[in-house]
């Protein structure tokens, strides 16, 4: 029988991160094996917000309001404005194909697509206040009739009259750039630079502290096959002193907890008795070690009081047994004021194996065969880069935006 996964409606953000958890599957070397998870991804809002793993590029970020718009202009109603909306997202699919695009979402799925570029970008259109209407895509959608009935009763108020129209509640924010004539049947992911100069005030207004924001701003653009992690731009000594600060406890914990990681793929290929990946995973973690030492000194001067305090300001709660979880593997990893290494060592062996038998359960691969018997060979070894890649290509994408004529643009005026 099919294994399934389901979940209960209880909101639209819960239901996009079970939708991104499940796309992560698809990548066994990123899948989050030792519940770092909530870590992980509130760095990554702390960087990119409004960002998730499933965005390709920053121009969605308009497309997705000119559709919309375009159908509150015309007034379509609640009932078909999701079956309206879809087609228009569907020729928008076609016309970037059509000329030869990368990054296009459901550029191989079409009409079959499960999650369209409107509810991929929903929240981040929110985060960045281009949004207003502060709920669910299906909210909206049902509220439609409402809102028009709720500008049809506004008084008439002349255009000149700031004071009324400050008043009026849109959905949308009123300074979005108006879209090309011919969108969306003719489209580029190329940002004109009224569109990226919307962008980046979006971000300076309600993303003001992030790495986005900054690198957007004040930064030249790097090519992510260069620049791996956001700790080794090459302007890093130049950001604000909270980013930096955000980025050393980021970078401490991605090295130092990858290891757990390689030592869970360890001893999985020994359950396997599978000599090479054993021999794979004990390189590995001897690389991997290799690079903690090179960076001793600062390693071991990190605090994770100050880690943890950082967290609790910027994040929140963490969960009482992940946290339980790092500060046992960091506390054997940094004892004696050394670096352990961890391949051979089985209280760090303990600390890793059991906690991925209290995350799985049953479900285990170190105690059911069944499960073991279902690893591909490589499974959540990466190294934790907070969503880097996605976020640096839209960051990027506004970049070269600026750098186009800014009267190049062929909106439709007023």
């Amino acid at each position: 029988m099919a294994s399934t996964i389901s979940w209960l409606d209880f909101s639209e953000q819960e239901r996009r991160k079970m939708i991104e958890v499940i796309a992560s599957f698809g990548d066994r070397d990123t899948r989050d094996e030792m519940g770092l998870a909530q870590i992980r991804d509130g760095f990554a809002d702390i960087f990119f917000p409004g960002t998730t793993t499933l965005m390709t590029r920053a121009r969605y970020f308009l497309f997705v309001p000119w559709i919309y718009k375009y159908y509150e202009d015309y007034r379509e109603k609640s009932a078909s404005i999701a079956r309206k909306v879809r087609k228009r997202e569907l020729n928008l699919i076609k016309a970037l194909k059509n000329v030869g695009e990368e990054g296009v979402i459901g550029e191989r799925s079409g009409e079959s697509l499960n999650r369209f570029p409107s509810n991929i970008y929903w929240n981040g259109l929110s985060r960045w206040e281009i949004l207003k209407f502060k709920a669910t895509q299906s909210q909206y959608h049902r509220s439609l009739n409402g809102y028009y009935e709720y500008l049809r009763v506004l008084p008439k108020a002349e255009s000149s009259d700031t004071e009324i129209t400050q008043d009026i509640h849109f959905n949308w924010d009123p300074d979005i750039p108006d879209p090309p004539k011919a969108f969306p049947y003719e489209a580029t992911f190329e940002l004109t630079h009224l569109e990226a100069e919307y962008l980046i005030d979006r971000l300076r207004s309600a993303c003001t502290k992030s790495l986005m924001s900054h690198l957007v701003d004040y930064c030249s653009p790097v090519n992510t096959q260069d620049v791996s992690y956001p700790w080794l731009h090459p302007q890093k000594s130049d950001f604000p002193d909270h980013l930096q600060n955000w980025l050393f406890h980021a970078q401490n914990f991605s090295e130092t907890m990858q290891g757990s990681a390689l030592l869970y793929n360890l001893r999985l290929a020994e359950l396997r008795k599978s000599d090479e990946l054993i021999e794979r995973y004990r390189y590995r973690i001897a690389d991997w070690y290799r690079d903690l030492q090179d960076r001793a000194t600062e390693l071991i001067r990190w605090k994770m009081t100050d880690f943890w305090a950082l967290l609790a300001e910027e994040i929140g709660l963490i969960h009482p047994k992940t946290r339980k979880f790092i500060n046992q593997w960091q506390a054997v990893l940094f004892e004696g004021g050394e670096i352990i290494n961890p391949t051979d060592n089985q209280i760090m062996r303990q600390i890793v194996f059991g906690r991925e038998t209290w995350l799985k359960r049953g479900a285990s691969r170190l105690t059911s065969s069944r499960h073991l018997d279902m690893w591909s060979g490589a499974s959540g070894t990466g190294q934790l880069n907070y969503r880097w890649v996605g976020g640096n290509r839209l960051v990027r994408d506004i970049q070269f935006g600026l750098m186009t004529d800014q009267w190049s643009n062929d909106a439709v005026s007023e």
